[in-house]
């Protein structure tokens, strides 16, 4: 996968253009297992902080806990094929998104009353 700048301008230029009525956080562009990309997820993910008035748009980079300083992933933290985060991966974005979601929604209830998760995404369609 190739992004040259254009494409950097574009993507950085349509998240500009959505709606910023209400608070967003906006997460970085992550690591993949081809480190030959960090260069463009970088320049991608600067252009996307650039967006992030701390307000309204929020901007969480949670890179620094997926990958080295050059872009290598950390043991366990995306799946096999390198593309996407794997459970510890999604811990990781989970733990970077509570303050910002207590902040916005206030502390978690003292009891949870959601369902019980069953692991089969086919469990709610009858």
């Amino acid at each position: 996968m190739c992004l040259d700048d254009h494409e950097v301008e574009c993507n950085t230029g349509t998240a500009a253009q959505q709606n910023v009525a209400a608070d967003k956080p906006r997460k970085t562009v992550i690591p993949i297992r081809n480190i030959a990309v960090m260069p463009a997820i970088n320049k991608i993910n600067e252009n996307i902080a650039q967006l992030a008035d701390g307000k309204k748009v929020r901007f969480l980079n949670i890179n620094d806990k997926l990958a080295d300083k050059d872009g290598k992933l950390f043991d366990g933290m995306m799946n096999a094929a390198g593309l996407h985060p794997a459970i510890e991966g999604y811990q990781v974005w989970a733990d970077a998104l509570k303050p910002i979601f207590t902040e916005l929604l206030g502390p978690a209830a003292k009891e949870d009353h959601a369902p019980p998760p069953t692991g089969d995404p086919s469990a709610g369609v009858r």
